[in-house]
């Protein structure tokens, strides 16, 4: 999940940007952060379906700990363990097809993908508690992660998205972060600590709603003796 799927990935859009409007290093970049989707989304979400699978979330639920913490500090890990994805398929990008870096500045790189992969487990969090709403949260973990092939930028710009759908971009974790990523990689880090600043604070907001409703079923367990939110 962290690497041969990523890996896939780059090499078909690797090789579809080579007859794309943007160009190959579009598509690499792009698909590269939005790989790293597959830790935040996915391990975050599964920090709670398995409890839930295996029963052991009653009795978390049941501890005197703060739950929201516990699974947030847990996410977060996973989120950020997609920096990994990140640099391997950008990696991959240079060995393949030759993606510049010549001007890259490898510091701000890694913390472009790092505070990328924060904003990501924010919303990875979220997921996880939405999925108390049923039994499969895979359907809702796949529309959003395949989503963000077309609404975060990866592989059509923002410019070229209708006017509504690209202003709702803007409230979704990645957008500001593959735009810092993309501009780190061609050497311009003018406006980079802006847009990095708001992909954190956009991570934030949802990671605060994650806590709010994990908090809100928790005491709501303890109220009914039903894990569930319906």
């Amino acid at each position: 999940m962290m690497f041969i799927e990523p890996a896939v990935q780059i090499i078909f859009f690797g090789l579809l940007g080579q007859f794309g409007p943007e160009g190959t290093e579009y598509y690499i970049i792009g698909n590269a952060v939005r790989l790293m989707a597959t830790s935040a989304l996915f391990g975050a979400t599964s920090v709670i379906i398995n409890e839930r699978g295996q029963g052991t979330l009653t009795a978390l639920i049941a501890a005197p700990t703060p739950v929201a913490e516990t699974f947030y500090a847990r996410a977060l890990l996973q989120g950020i363990s997609g920096v990994l994805t990140g640099v391997f398929c950008i990696s991959l990008g240079v060995v393949l097809f030759g993606l510049d870096i010549s001007s890259t500045s490898i510091v701000w790189l890694l913390i472009g993908l790092l505070v990328t992969a924060i904003s990501l487990s924010g919303l990875g969090l979220l997921l996880a508690n939405l999925s108390l709403l049923g039994t499969d949260a895979n359907l809702l973990l796949n529309v959003v992660f395949y989503g963000l092939i077309v609404f975060s930028g990866a592989n059509i710009p923002l410019a070229e998205l209708p006017g509504p759908v690209a202003t709702a971009a803007q409230a979704l974790p990645m957008t500001h972060g593959l735009l810092a990523v993309r501009q780190v990689i061609d050497g311009d880090l003018s406006g980079v600590p802006y847009l990095l600043t708001m992909e954190l604070l956009i991570g934030l907001a949802y990671a605060a709603a994650a806590i709010v409703l994990l908090r809100y079923a928790e005491r709501r367990a303890r109220r009914t003796g039903k894990l569930e939110l319906v």
